[in-house]
């Protein structure tokens, strides 16, 4: 019998569940909830008959689900699984189980009382890796365990964004039990329990926030046989996740990364032998490792199996756990979970009280008046924006999809901040409607090619469309020279070139910004401006800018070119400048015009990665490509996909991955003169402010 499924909650982490439950003949994914119904409706949509609604409580008026996945923030957690428990529906909670023990008592008491399964997604300890190590510590190859050492060095997206209105930044705590519960949930059952446990915060940033975020921490736990040391190291450059095993008669060492499995024990040799033949048959175990991953992406991009990282199969396994044992894994367990969040409350314990109260953002006054709006005003370049409006003066009404955790220049008099998004139109005009002038930088997230162009699109007519209602007497929009074809070296690009003709050669991001100036042009509306930076680097930025190449990871650059052109590049602080200046200059001089932004700097993307390379101390490298290269590459992929049936294949375009090299020159001549604009021309100080300034570990 199929069983139908609710999800409640459609962000990032639904999809991961979604890819599972696809796999699985026994279930149908039937209704989604989110509080933003659009988002529940677009991913219903795509699921074909599932029924979308925005409240749970909408939901079981009128259907019982057989099972729920709750994915809504930790915080949410208690008032949306416990209806469904109450009712005895089975839940899989997405991890943590909730962001305090006295909460998971209550889930617990919730599922009792209605006598509901309730299981929590530790999906890591259905690693393959890691069901692998166990497997040999139960075969008893190497020996009772008696310790485990386990290193977790992880990057952190937000972290590197500056982007701390995740539920994880609000304090100490949450942050652990967003990341450290992975590696914890691992050693927790490997120990059969912890039993006692210590930790200690070792690194701790401001980041110009009220409570310090403490990225770096030891943790010594113990268990009824064995004990274990855990480092963390969060916002980690390169990324580790290693456990090291040790028995009576060998060690276990699992790269969670890689999905690798090494054994180390002794052979009836003498140590001479003894040591070499454990070598070679490691190095044999790793080339077999090699092949089976080799393999295993083979099987992925061919379909013929799932998907071949590590995480998809934790999730797959987890989700098929759920399904197939009524009695769960023990990580899942609701007592096993309750232990991983009260060990994270204790740690947290460890860090000092904040030195400053936490400060909220300055909630508008009913009827406040501002001098200008700024839509997605607490991104990169939004916050340079602010900073330098707020520093002449001006007052500003910013809105933002998450206002929490943001930096002090959002606090105070003279600034008001806005929650919503900007495919909300109610929420867009009620911000615009309190100042003359408005900014728009959103952009609207990301998701397939067909929903960033929908997004962008929706969302900057939504801005106009609101702007013309209530009378806003100037309107700049942000856009990109992505919107523009850069590929032919002998084209001049200045104020005068038009976007792209041919959008659907183009790439998912360059398609949606030539597609949104298009239909801007359509719309009636107030007096608009676009402006277009072009590669945007500074305070706060990522210095490992995706316009010089595809970095899969930060020590290797594979160029979008050979790297000979001077590239177009433009300082934040700049490009804050000139669209304050496009705010002040006449309107008859700017007035459906559209500008780009680029600074007189113009080194190749050979010359910023060595001044990268020098400024870190670190081995990077620019790696030279042609077009014709990754072309061919573009199209092996190509031929792959279709091969597998897949649907969503889009072929390679020559077109935008010439545009990517950005060959052609940019004339800034008329945004110079227009705005009074003076971008740095002093290579000393874009390198500081370029390179420089961003070196500060995290």
């Amino acid at each position: 019998m199929t069983r139908n499924i609710a999800l409640v909650g459609a962000g990032f982490i639904a999809d991961a569940h979604i890819k599972a439950l696809k796999r699985r003949k026994d279930v149908r994914i039937a209704y989604i909830v989110d509080v933003d119904r659009s988002k529940a409706q677009a991913r219903a949509d795509m699921l074909g008959g599932a029924q979308a609604f925005e409240s749970v409580g909408a939901l079981l008026s009128s259907h019982r689900p057989d099972a729920a996945h709750v994915m809504t923030p930790p915080s949410d957690h208690g008032a949306t699984a416990k209806p469904f428990l109450r009712e005895g529906i089975p839940v899989l909670l997405e991890k943590p189980m909730a962001p305090s023990t006295d909460e998971c008592r209550e889930l617990r008491e919730a599922a009792t009382q209605g006598r509901a399964r309730l299981a929590v997604n530790h999906n890591f300890v259905h690693h393959p890796g890691f069901i692998r190590a166990r497997r040999i510590l139960a075969e008893g190859t190497v020996g009772p365990l008696r310790s485990v050492e386990v290193r977790y060095a992880m990057p952190l997206r937000q972290l590197t964004a500056r982007q701390f209105g995740h539920w994880m930044f609000n304090n100490p705590r949450n942050l652990l039990l967003e990341q450290a519960v992975h590696p914890l949930s691992q050693i927790d059952m490997l120990l059969s329990g912890i039993t006692e446990h210590q930790a200690v915060p070792i690194r701790s940033h401001d980041y110009r926030l009220t409570t310090p975020l403490y990225t770096e921490w030891s943790f010594q736990l113990t268990g009824s046989k064995a004990f274990a040391h855990l480092m963390i190291k969060l916002g980690a450059r390169f990324p580790s996740w290693a456990l090291a095993l040790h028995c009576d008669d060998g060690v276990i060492d699992v790269d969670i990364l890689e999905n690798t499995v090494t054994i180390g024990r002794p052979y009836a040799e003498i140590p001479q032998l003894d040591f070499p033949r454990r070598n070679f048959s490691a190095s044999v175990q790793h080339f077999r490792d090699g092949l089976a991953g080799v393999g295993a992406f083979a099987g992925e991009i061919l379909r013929l199996t799932p998907p071949a990282d590590g995480f998809s199969r934790s999730m797959q396994n987890a989700i098929d756990s759920f399904y197939d044992n009524e009695n769960a894994e023990p990580a899942q367990r609701v007592e096993n979970a309750m232990r991983l969040v009260g060990i994270c409350e204790a740690a947290a314990h460890q860090t000092p009280e904040p030195t400053a109260p936490a400060r909220t953002p300055t909630k508008p006054d009913s009827g406040a008046a501002y001098d200008v709006a700024v839509l997605g005003g607490t991104g990169f370049i939004g916050r340079h924006l602010v900073k330098q409006l707020r520093a002449q003066g001006v007052r500003v009404a910013v809105f933002a999809r998450n206002a929490a955790n943001l930096p002090t220049i959002y606090h105070g008099e003279g600034i008001g901040v806005f929650e919503g998004s900007i495919t909300d139109e109610k929420a867009v005009g009620k911000v615009i409607r309190t100042a003359p002038k408005v900014i728009n930088l959103a952009h609207g997230g990301g998701g397939a090619r067909d929903e960033i162009a929908s997004t962008m699109v929706n969302g900057a007519l939504n801005a106009k469309r609101m702007a013309h209602e209530t009378g806003v007497e100037r309107l700049i929009h942000i856009s990109s020279s992505a919107a523009l074809y850069l590929g032919d070296p002998a084209d001049t690009i200045t104020s005068g070139t038009t976007p792209d003709p041919l959008p659907e050669r183009r790439g998912d991001y360059a398609r949606a910004k030539i597609l949104t100036e298009n239909a801007l042009a359509k719309t009636d509306g107030p007096p608009t401006l676009i402006l277009r930076p072009a590669i945007v680097v500074g305070d706060g930025g990522d210095p490992f800018h995706s316009a010089l190449g595809a970095f899969e990871n930060e020590t290797h650059c594979s160029g979008w070119s050979q790297g000979k052109n001077p590239l177009p590049f433009v300082l934040v602080e700049d490009v804050a400048a000139a669209i304050i200046a496009a705010l002040n200059v006449p309107l008859n001089d700017v007035a459906g015009h559209a500008f780009n932004l680029v600074g007189d700097i113009r080194w190749t993307a050979r010359q910023y990665m060595l001044a990268l390379r020098k400024a870190t101390a670190r081995p990077l490298q620019f790696h030279p490509t042609s077009t014709w290269r990754l072309f061919a590459t573009e199209s092996a992929k190509y031929a792959a996909k279709t091969i597998a049936g897949r649907k969503d294949n889009l072929s390679p375009s020559w077109r935008d991955l010439k545009s990517r090299g950005m060959a052609a020159t940019f004339d800034t001549q008329t945004e110079k003169k227009v705005l009074n604009w003076r971008p740095c021309e002093n290579e000393k100080e874009f390198h500081r402010k370029a390179i420089e300034i961003n070196q500060a570990a995290p």
